[in-house]
């Protein structure tokens, strides 16, 4: 009996009233050209700065690209095996972050390190565009790469390289889907830079600066100077945490959550990756911080801070304030983030072999402290932002996930 070929024919998911299997294309067949780039010898300083676009691997950051952060001019891609790529061709990365791609939104050129797909419809283009994606999600590249100095790609296997390719139609239905799903991923991500981008700029304006007693924008009905106090002065606890011995096994894996630089990710946090038993504690300087507390990262990623959103120890590598109020907790919250834009740390950093802050040094910190009522109100004025700011960013994770479940079932 003739072994059966195990190539499937159809994906596993597909829009309703499409049937015919799919034929077997390479790359380069349903291509109008392909080529890789080159780079103009980067010590003639007349062929860079021009007009051109010359497009990086930094430069990709989504479906299209359209700005670049190096130039060349017509004589540096007269004098190189550069080419002008047309607008609506796709780059695919072939070195640093293989398969990494986008669509060119203007003609620009590109180095060697590109691999350069034209096409004749953007029917088969945005249909190839969402293939390659499916390829770098399944990580089918992994196979097709060259080992050397560097993986990677090379444009002759990509020429090659094979695909399940259905009717024009079918192709339209496909692009046309993840096309849109790109662009709400992108207006989501949008979403969530212009509120981060609103946040920082309340925080410059929201307290005061040095020397200054008020801030420059203020609630309506608030007035007058703000009051000086150290941090020590307006909360209840403040200390540091410890690390039990790691060789001891009976001190990990408990019930205790233990706070590392890599939990905190937003205003609140959840879940560690690491646990602690009773008896690791009570065998360390580590304490039960209570829930509501802040802690602020003094080693690794110092300023860096979050609300504890349950009781939690942490290591010396944390300086844990303890409120009365989450009004004042909610103030002083928004006051560290403000300090970390504004890059306050740094004149309290102590250097050695890493850079680092003190709980000494933390204690003494001086802040404008207004009212109570004036407290009540930035803090919530930022929490409400935050809320906003890790809603976009759940739903940017939410779709992207989305579309990486569709690329995983709408290919062969």
């Amino acid at each position: 009996m003739a072994k059966k070929n195990s190539k499937k024919t159809v994906p596993d998911l597909r829009f309703r009233g499409f049937t015919d299997p799919w034929e077997q294309r390479q790359l380069g067949e349903v291509a109008e050209k392909t080529g890789s780039g080159g780079t103009p010898v980067s010590s003639n300083p007349r062929y860079y700065g021009g007009s051109i676009p010359f497009l990086g691997i930094g430069d990709i950051n989504g479906r299209y690209v359209d700005t670049t952060q190096k130039t060349l001019t017509e004589e540096g891609v007269a004098n190189s095996a550069a080419w002008i790529v047309p607008e609506g061709a796709i780059s695919l990365a072939m070195y640093a972050s293989y398969g990494k791609s986008a669509i060119l939104a203007r003609p620009m050129a590109t180095s060697q390190a590109f691999f350069n797909i034209v096409f004749r419809s953007n029917v088969t283009r945005d249909f190839v565009y969402s293939r390659l994606q499916c390829a770098e999600s399944r990580h089918e590249w992994d196979v097709l790469v060259s080992t050397g100095t560097q993986p990677n790609l090379s444009g002759s296997k990509l020429k090659k390289w094979t695909i399940g390719y259905p009717s024009l139609p079918e192709q339209r239905r496909i692009g046309e889907f993840f096309s849109t799903l790109d662009s709400l991923i992108a207006a989501a991500e949008r979403q969530e830079a212009l509120l981060r981008q609103k946040k920082q700029a309340y925080l410059q304006l929201m307290f005061p600066r040095e020397g200054e007693t008020q801030p420059r924008l203020r609630f309506a009905g608030f007035s007058g100077g703000w009051k000086r106090r150290q941090l020590r002065e307006v909360a209840v606890k403040t200390g540091s945490g410890g690390t039990p011995t790691s060789s001891n096994p009976r001190y990990y894996g408990g019930s205790i959550p233990f706070l590392g630089i890599g939990d905190i990710n937003g205003r609140y946090v959840d879940t560690t990756q690491k646990t602690l038993t009773e008896e690791g504690v009570a065998n360390s300087a580590a304490w039960i911080v209570p829930e509501g507390a802040i802690s602020l990262a003094m080693y690794a990623s110092y300023g860096k801070s979050a609300i504890l959103a349950r009781p939690m120890a942490t290591s010396q590598a944390f300086f844990n304030i303890v409120f009365r109020s989450n009004v004042t907790r909610d103030f002083v919250y928004s006051r560290l983030q403000c300090a970390e834009s504004r890059h306050e740390w740094d004149v309290l950093v102590s250097t050695g072999t890493q850079p680092n802050l003190s709980g000494s040094k933390l204690k003494k910190w001086t802040i404008g402290y207004p009212s109570l009522p004036e407290q009540h109100h930035i803090g919530e004025f930022f929490k409400v932002l935050d809320s906003l700011i890790a809603a976009a960013e759940e739903r940017t994770k939410a779709l992207t996930a989305l579309k990486s479940v569709y690329l995983q079932r709408m290919f062969v």
